[in-house]
């Protein structure tokens, strides 16, 4: 393959105008699998522009329907559902052909005044210095430095669905004083390789498993640069009927919490052939 491998998130998440309200962008590289976090930040990306630039972003949530391809364009629609002056409510459907892989809602906030709290927490971490840059499992491009606490992540047969969490990460390359664009980036990151720990702890997933992600939710906290170090922390919260369901959280270097995500994953073992 000679494609280049991409690290510039302003090239990632490059959107086109077609009209009003809709947008059109294509994955990075030749033919392969659509990371669902890429199609995240790029619908993100499409429902920031949309509202006014001095809102905040404050959450998403998002189905994954079908599954996307890179090299092919992906057509954002934005829907209004709601523009006051303290909130904007906006829904993205994806689509690329007659596939939808993606249906999303954000929204945004204008900030009000009011109490800043969250609980305290040990925070005891290495710093992402002493770790060492791990191989990431991304298709045509390598936007992040991704240092895992537990040592880098395992690879081969026995390993179909690696676990990476908990984790240091932070863009390759400076983000511009964007807020939409980092929120964006959070968006990208907050779906990287929780499939792993969307399982139930100690229990290998068979080689040939099919696992898809089906549905992902994220808040955004507090404001978020990052350009800095951000830790990544995501846990198994269920598993059953093949569905598992993991909560993370988002942390900046000082250990303040910044977002929080939730994720549902579809883990089906490969059928037994009669």
């Amino acid at each position: 393959m000679n494609f280049v491998i991409e690290k510039d998130f302003e090239k990632i998440f490059k959107l086109s105008p077609l009209g009003e309200s809709v947008f059109s962008g294509t994955g990075v590289g030749e033919v392969g699998h659509l990371f669902g976090g890429y199609t995240l930040g790029f619908a993100l990306q499409a429902a920031s522009s949309t509202v006014d630039p001095q809102m905040w972003p404050q959450s998403l949530h998002a189905n994954f329907i079908d599954s996307g391809k890179t090299a092919h364009e992906l057509r954002f629609r934005v829907d209004v559902l709601r523009d006051s002056r303290a909130f904007a409510l906006r829904q993205v459907t994806v689509t690329m052909g007659d596939l939808t892989p993606l249906l999303m809602q954000a929204s945004f906030h204008a900030g009000e005044s009011g109490t800043d709290w969250t609980p305290d927490e040990e925070f005891n971490y290495p710093d992402p210095e002493s770790l060492e840059s791990d191989e990431t499992y991304l298709f045509a491009m390598d936007p992040i430095d991704i240092r895992p606490i537990q040592g880098l992540s395992k690879r081969g047969p026995g390993h179909r669905i690696p676990r990476v969490h908990p984790f240091w990460v932070r863009p390759r390359m400076t983000l511009p004083d964007d807020r939409m664009l980092h929120a964006a980036v959070v968006a990208f990151i907050s779906d990287y390789m929780v499939v792993g720990n969307a399982q139930a702890p100690n229990v290998p997933v068979p080689e040939g498993s099919l696992v898809v992600t089906m549905e992902h939710a994220l808040w955004f906290h507090r404001p978020v640069d990052a350009n800095d170090w951000l830790l990544f922390v995501a846990e198994p919260l269920s598993t059953y009927h093949g569905r598992g369901v993991s909560s993370g959280k988002v942390f900046n270097r000082q250990g303040l919490l910044v977002a929080s995500f939730m994720q549902e994953v579809l883990t089906r073992p490969p059928r037994v052939q009669a």
